[in-house]
């Protein structure tokens, strides 16, 4: 039996993908989880074989979370879900070692091969986001698209929560860090990401779609 964790902060999305998993005969959703946070710690309580992890989330975004993942549950699949092909978002997630990419507008039939994909050891990823990856390979985006990458899971952390809205007070009590601290990281980050006001680095996080415009 195929254990899955399901990862969205929208009930709706994590509703279809149990309904549509329930189906199959081999496979079972053994945990859902609404943040990023929540996702890690249902990983420890349930072990599942792969997680199906939304791009966008509140507290931990899928990036910040699926590095996480990648470095204490090496074993656990991943496989992100997204609505978008945006090629900073698929680069990086093809950095971090994912092992499928489904795009939300794809058909339902794309999440269960992607399942049966990355359990037997393979990768899948949407035809769109596929042909992405293709042509990076063949035609390398310029360094204009690689700021993000250069960025500590700290720094993604705090330029996620600073994008959502968050006060440095607020950001701190989140990450259980001083503000002091979170200061120093938006010093880092604006520095890193070449601006010079915080309402930029609102703007840099909805271009690149680290968070929803």
């Amino acid at each position: 039996m195929i254990s899955i964790l399901v990862a969205d902060d929208h009930s709706i999305v994590r509703e279809g993908i149990r309904h549509l998993i329930e189906r199959e005969s081999d496979i079972k959703v053994c945990a859902e989880a609404s943040d990023g946070r929540e996702t890690l710690e249902q990983i420890e309580k349930n072990e599942p074989d792969i997680v199906i992890l939304d791009i966008t989330m509140p507290n931990l975004g899928g990036l910040e979370t699926l590095d996480r993942i990648r470095s204490r549950h090496p074993a656990v699949k991943t496989i992100l879900l997204s609505v978008h092909a945006d090629p900073v978002m698929i680069q990086n997630a093809v950095s971090l070692g994912v092992d499928g990419y489904v795009l939300k507008n794809a058909r339902t039939s794309e999440i269960l091969a992607a399942i049966r994909a990355v359990i037997r050891g393979g990768s899948f990823f949407s035809p769109t986001v596929a042909r992405e990856i293709v042509a990076q390979i063949r035609d390398p985006r310029p360094a204009v698209d690689q700021p993000f990458s250069i960025l500590s899971v700290r720094e993604r952390e705090v330029l996620h929560l600073i994008a959502e809205g968050f006060s440095a007070k607020e950001i701190a009590e989140q990450l259980r860090i001083s503000t002091k601290t979170v200061e120093a990281h938006r010093t880092s980050l604006m520095r890193k990401l070449g601006v010079r006001k915080a309402t930029e680095l609102v703007r840099y996080a909805v271009r690149h779609r680290l968070i929803e415009p």
